[in-house]
């Protein structure tokens, strides 16, 4: 690489051998893998957002809640509910899989078949989940560099609870929302909803386009699930998700992008019907569920002397999934996981694909070792066959567990890429993925844990396009390899401290250069000091590397590093109300995040949340 690591991390970081962390007391279940186990006891490399660490951390979205970590990279395109993609361990946006209560998330009509995360709100979000590495085993498509596996609260008690949470902040912004849970005899039902509005600023940097005009955005979203229990044996469930938006747009990035006319509206509603059946005396669980997912987008250009064209885009996608999976617990230490899937899905001009799935899937568990393995088979209407495995094993050591997995991968193409009149091509194979990565978890200490990984990842068939006529291609290969590192330590009971980063070395194999928008490091550095019960302090120093990015004519330019800081007080009144405080970007510094456009500067809010 062509940087002095320790020279950076000892400039930015210079409490590296003092790093510390909170630690969390609960037991932690991991069933983004679809086998549930606890997280000191999967083989697989996962993070995990508890309900907990989402409210401590006051983040009211997944962009903000995932832009704290290290080891991941989270791009946006303008202020806070702007479009924003996230590249786990250097993998591209699209090699990312958003599930949500079972229900994948992803956009059909989306030219990538990715999922916007920008626009995702965690209110009623009990815990998320992130599944490193290639995932294609447990679910298929677009998993090559991980999945988002979120999960909705649920209703425990026939006590009325739930939350309810304001926030104002710079450029006008503000956001509300509430949710409620509550068991009414064999019913239990969960709601949420959530708005969220802004002027926020140009979209396009108003250092590079002087005068340029405010972006602002807005959305609603509903959120609910609710469960009938039929029997001791059998329950039925539903849930529902609705989101609408809308938000100004500009050009791009970089000089002549502004423009005050074009606009995106989108609506999403994701549904999922369900029975599962629990076995006698546990030894098995069976589902049977239904998942329908609709997107529509409209894009509105508008005349202004400026930019005299006017132009209406839609763009829809459905996705219809009807899966059964059952899990057998052979026994204490074994248990299988066998899955059947079928997928429709269409676009706004009458495209569709289908496919359908089956994997089988063990995990092992003895004294000291842990192993996971199994194999999946897809079968496409347009590519045919493809054949996906998995492998991974823990061991068990002293207040630690090392783990090492080899996984295989796939993209299929999306709708767009296969028929889109023009640049279509009907040839088109699914990029495809191997992944090998080495981890170790260790306690050293009841205070000091550290969490280090190196994994590689090599991509092949990646989807491009012929420069003249820009019909899209399989061309070329990449490879990713890197280390993860963090530590953490709680001093005193007031006193918490963690230190992450992660070094990355990408390369596209056809054009010999890095792969754009990802970091050669990216480091965050936490101090958590609680003066009392009541007075807590935290303090953010995050440093992100140069990157390369391409501008409006498609020419591979460099974006510089930037050291931010972010400040947030809270006020613990009771254990069932707090206020907060937090400065973005305390120092006010310039930075981008994609090349040209603009990211606001210094951002103030403050909020206030009450549970019940």
């Amino acid at each position: 690489m062509s940087f002095d690591v320790s020279a950076v991390l000892c400039k930015f970081f210079p409490f590296i051998l003092l790093s510390s962390s909170l630690y969390a007391e609960e037991v932690i279940l991991v069933t983004a893998d679809r086998i549930k186990s606890e997280v000191n006891k999967t083989s697989n490399d996962v993070t995990i957002f508890s309900q907990k660490e989402i409210r401590e951390s006051s983040s009211k979205t997944l962009t903000e809640l995932l832009s704290h970590q290290s080891d991941l990279y989270v791009a946006s395109s303008g202020q806070e509910n702007s479009s924003a993609s996230v590249f786990i361990r250097g993998t591209d946006s699209s090699h990312t899989l958003v599930v949500i209560d079972g229900i994948i998330m992803n956009d059909p009509g989306n030219p990538n078949r990715q999922f916007d995360i920008g626009k995702l709100s965690l209110n009623n979000v009990e815990k998320v989940e992130i599944l490193k590495g290639s995932q294609g085993l447990a679910y298929g498509s677009n998993a090559i560099g991980g999945v988002i596996v979120i999960t909705t609260k649920k209703a425990r008690s026939e006590e009325l609870h739930g939350e309810h949470y304001y926030n104002l902040g710079s450029f006008k912004t503000t956001n509300a929302g509430a949710n409620f849970q509550k068991r009414f005899g064999k019913l239990s039902s969960s709601f949420g909803m959530d708005f969220f509005r802004t002027d926020g600023f140009s979209a396009a940097n108003e250092k590079s386009n002087p005068g340029a005009e405010k972006d602002g955005s807005q959305r609603a979203t509903l959120d609910f699930n609710s469960t009938y229990d039929l029997s001791e044996e059998y329950d039925a469930s539903v849930s529902l998700r609705y989101n609408h938006s809308d938000a100004d747009l500009d050009k791009g990035g970089g000089p002549g992008s502004d423009d005050p006319n074009d606009s995106l509206v989108e609506e999403e509603l994701y549904s999922r019907i369900q029975l599962k059946k629990t076995w006698e005396s546990g030894s098995a669980e069976t589902k049977l569920g239904f998942n329908h997912t609709s997107h529509h987008k409209k894009f509105d250009v508008l005349y202004d002397s400026q930019n005299p064209t006017m132009s209406t885009a839609i763009s829809k996608g459905k996705l219809n999934d009807l899966n059964l999976e059952h899990t057998y617990f052979i026994n204490p230490e074994l248990t299988q996981n066998i899955n059947l899937s079928y997928q429709h899905e269409d676009d706004q001009i009458g495209h569709s694909n289908e496919n359908i799935s089956a994997f089988l899937y063990h995990q092992l568990e003895l004294a000291r070792y842990i192993f996971n393995f199994g194999v999946r088979m897809d079968h496409n209407q347009i590519f045919n066959d493809h054949f996906t495995y998995k492998t991974a094993a823990g061991a068990k050591i002293e207040n630690g567990l090392v783990k090492l997995s080899y996984s295989t991968g796939f993209r299929a193409p999306s709708l767009n890429q296969l028929f889109t009149p023009l640049y279509g091509n009907k040839n088109l194979v699914p990029e495809t993925s191997k992944s090998i990565d080495l981890a170790l978890d260790k306690n050293w200490t009841e205070t000091f844990k550290t969490s280090s990984a190196l994994f590689h990842t090599k991509i092949d068939d990646r989807f491009s396009y012929v420069p003249i006529t820009f019909v899209n291609i399989n061309r070329g290969s990449a490879e990713i390899s890197g280390f993860e590192q963090s530590m953490a330590k709680r001093w005193s009971q007031q006193l918490a401290h963690t230190l992450a980063f992660t070094l990355l070395k990408t390369r596209d194999l056809s054009r010999g250069e890095k792969l754009a928008r990802r970091p050669d490091i990216n480091a965050r550095n936490n101090i958590d000091f609680s003066v009392s019960e009541k007075h807590n302090f935290n303090y953010e120093i995050s440093f992100t590397g140069q990157r390369l990015d391409v501008d409006n004519n498609g020419n591979t330019v460099k974006t510089n590093s930037y050291l931010l800081s972010n400040v947030m007080y809270k006020y613990n009144m009771n254990n069932q109300g707090e206020f907060f405080f937090k400065v973005k970007n305390l120092f006010n510094k310039n930075y981008e995040e994609i090349y040209g456009f603009g990211t606001g500067g210094r951002a103030l809010s403050i909020g206030a949340r009450f549970l019940f």
